[in-house]
């Protein structure tokens, strides 16, 4: 008598393998493209001294509108701020706010976003855009004002709220650079770190050598970093090493090293291929779930990393607002600013996030 074939493993463990080498694929091509490295910036996590100046933020979008100008900038080249222009109709581009929190093992995941990234990702065109904004850029932030772009989130943050200050940091980009923000992701440095060591490290090139005696340990101290010229392999720390350092140059250098990072993340997981992203899968999944926050559904992510896995490298572009694109101002305060030049940044803009 013929016996019925049987499956070879439990329906149970069919699923569950199944649903591993999903997720597993979306987690890793959504990390290699979205997870960067975080700058350092103060001495002191600000989230303390912050809790009573933000105490009486609000949110409504009723009350957002174009800030005086403050006398002391008169005579300086300031922003015209740009009105988010809307996104033509049919156009599935999705803009991505990607902040790195200033955050140490053991401190809440509220802190400045040192590092600010818009990708842009568009589906139509096969095009990815990034643009890294410096955290020192002068603009006004919905409910508050005129500070540092990197003090949005902690405005926002009340009540230990880091969605609040994500919508916030968001307000305050799409006001002051005219990009409309869809979505926004928080990268913490325990992300970057593991996430990178769970990829097998990344491989870099660096341009030219690299002294910084003053560069910041993880307890608010100092370890002195040197970096020879030349290819190398990183591990995660070194990775995010290279990417915090800036005594050697300066902010901007740092934003492109930052950028440097993240491509070289996104070629690494690329050259795994589905075995070996499926292998990495535990470690990555445990890095989203603990360093990483963002609004994007599941279903959102699934679209993304089917999308960015099939753009081209050739595709991707990637800029930095740097010193062709501001002018230093030291405020009344004696804090030392970045001022928008409207008329330069703008053809920039329109490029990256309203063009082909």
């Amino acid at each position: 008598m013929k016996q019925s074939s049987q499956p070879i493993l439990p329906g149970w463990l069919s699923m569950a393998l199944s649903l591993a080498f999903i997720f597993s694929s979306i987690a890793v091509i959504i990390f290699a493209y979205l997870t960067f490295t975080i700058l350092w910036s103060r001495p002191i996590n600000p989230v303390a001294a912050a809790a009573q100046e933000v105490a009486g933020i609000s949110l409504d979008m009723e009350q957002i509108g174009p800030a005086p100008v403050p006398t002391f900038l008169a005579n300086l080249p300031t922003p015209t701020l740009i009105p988010t222009r809307e996104t033509p109709v049919g156009s599935t581009r999705m803009n991505i706010l990607v902040m790195g929190i200033d955050r140490r093992p053991g401190e809440p995941f509220i802190s400045r976003t040192d590092s600010i990234m818009i990708i842009s990702i568009n589906p139509q065109t096969q095009k990815i855009s990034i643009l890294s904004v410096p955290r020192d850029l002068y603009v006004v932030i919905p409910g508050r004002g005129r500070d540092r772009i990197n003090t949005a989130f902690v405005y926002g943050s009340t009540g230990n709220n880091p969605a609040g200050g994500a919508e916030l940091a968001m307000q305050t980009v799409s006001y002051n650079l005219g990009v409309p923000i869809d979505h926004y992701i928080l990268v913490d440095f325990g992300a970057v770190i593991k996430g990178i060591d769970a990829l097998g490290g990344i491989d870099v090139y660096v341009p030219y050598e690299i002294y910084d005696p003053l560069f910041p340990d993880m307890n608010y101290g100092y370890d002195p970093l040197y970096i020879p010229a030349g290819q190398h392999h990183f591990d995660g720390t070194m990775a995010l090493k290279y990417a915090r350092t800036r005594h050697a140059d300066n902010d901007f250098f740092r934003a492109r090293r930052q950028q440097q990072v993240l491509l070289a993340a996104r070629s690494k997981a690329l050259s795994l291929g589905i075995s070996g992203l499926i292998a990495r899968a535990p470690v990555l999944y445990q890095q989203l779930e603990q360093g990483i926050r963002t609004d994007l559904s599941l279903e959102e992510l699934v679209r993304i990393a089917m999308t960015v896995g099939e753009i081209p490298e050739g595709n991707i572009r990637n800029e930095v607002i740097d010193g062709d694109y501001v002018n230093s101002y030291t405020t009344e305060q004696g804090a030392s600013v970045l001022i928008l030049i409207n008329d330069k940044v703008a053809p920039l803009i329109e490029s990256l996030f309203y063009g082909n």
